[in-house]
């Protein structure tokens, strides 16, 4: 099987054409008015949320404070699908849409942290609709025997990629995360170029990783902190010695970046996916054919 990385492209105001999230999460912040302790503002500049941290807040741009006046919590909902944490969802009853522009090719997509039934994805050529396909979200990868088929109930998958479509600069794509009667959910959207790293060896290693603490109450009795938990996954990848360096570039165009991985190829995609960073990257070079590359990714919570 191939391993593939989606370097990402930056979703800004001129990529995000439109969405049908509002971003009225809070007010917009306003000079002219006094913010109590505790009181939240949005900011159309920054896309993110700010809560006072003092009474009789006035006239302090909570985009350029140095922490004293204003807490940054988070990215507005319309834009926490953009803000490279998977856990700080977008929602919003029923369906989801976005509308992007790519400034750079884009022919991937991968969505993270899905609550759908379903996705659909088209791409415009002006006002001729060149690709359409809506991808069902039940993974029956859950379906062992014939009793989880009829009485194991319906799964969605939490995550979908797919790539080769026509996603060139200035084609507009649009995106539909859709649960009808009910809220639709998505953590992450990575757009951008596909890139195919190199085959992967035999036994690579997918480490579970919790972030739950145990703590004390006053009585010494123990408490159970849930935090989520991550993966570490460890690969070699087979590589032809004269793609090295290539493949380096890769990695360094994705340093400190929100990325999506996946295996493609015949076999089970055995867990080797998901939405995480390079966290070290070597190049033993073989000069006389293929190289073997030790690889290691975490995925973000």
């Amino acid at each position: 099987m191939d391993f593939n990385i989606i370097a990402p492209m930056a979703i800004t105001e001129a990529e995000l054409l439109s969405s049908n999230i509002a971003e009225d999460d809070h007010p917009v912040w306003d000079a002219a008015t006094s913010y109590d302790l505790g009181e939240m503002v949005i900011s159309t500049t920054s896309h993110r949320i700010y809560e006072s941290l003092v009474a009789g807040n006035a006239g302090a741009d909570p985009t350029s404070d140095d922490g004293s006046r204003w807490l940054d919590l988070s990215a507005t909902n319309r834009w926490r699908a953009f803000d490279q944490r998977r856990s700080n969802v977008a929602r919003r009853a029923d369906q989801i849409t976005y509308s992007v522009v790519p400034g750079r090719d884009c022919d991937a997509i991968a969505l993270f942290g899905l609550t759908a039934g379903s996705v659909r994805i088209e791409v415009w050529d002006g006002a001729l609709r060149i690709y359409d396909e809506t991808f069902v979200m039940v993974d029956t990868g859950h379906v062992v025997s014939a009793y989880t088929w009829f009485f194991g109930g319906i799964v969605y998958a939490r995550q979908k990629v797919l790539n080769g479509f026509p996603g060139y600069i200035g084609h507009r794509i649009d995106i539909t995360i859709d649960a009808s009667g009910a809220v639709a959910e998505v953590g992450h959207i990575v757009m951008g170029r596909n890139h195919l790293l190199g085959r992967v060896l035999n036994l690579p290693s997918i480490q579970f990783v919790s972030h739950s603490r145990k703590g004390y109450d006053e009585y010494g009795n123990e408490l159970l902190v849930r935090r989520g938990s991550t993966r570490k996954v460890d690969l070699s990848l087979v590589v032809p010695t004269y793609q090295a360096q290539r493949t380096m570039d890769i990695v360094a165009e994705i340093d400190g970046l929100a990325t999506a991985f996946y295996v493609t190829g015949d076999a089970p995609a055995f867990g080797l996916e998901g939405l995480g960073f390079v966290d070290d990257h070597s190049q033993p070079i073989d000069v006389a054919g293929e190289s073997v590359f030790p690889l290691t990714l975490k995925t973000l919570k």
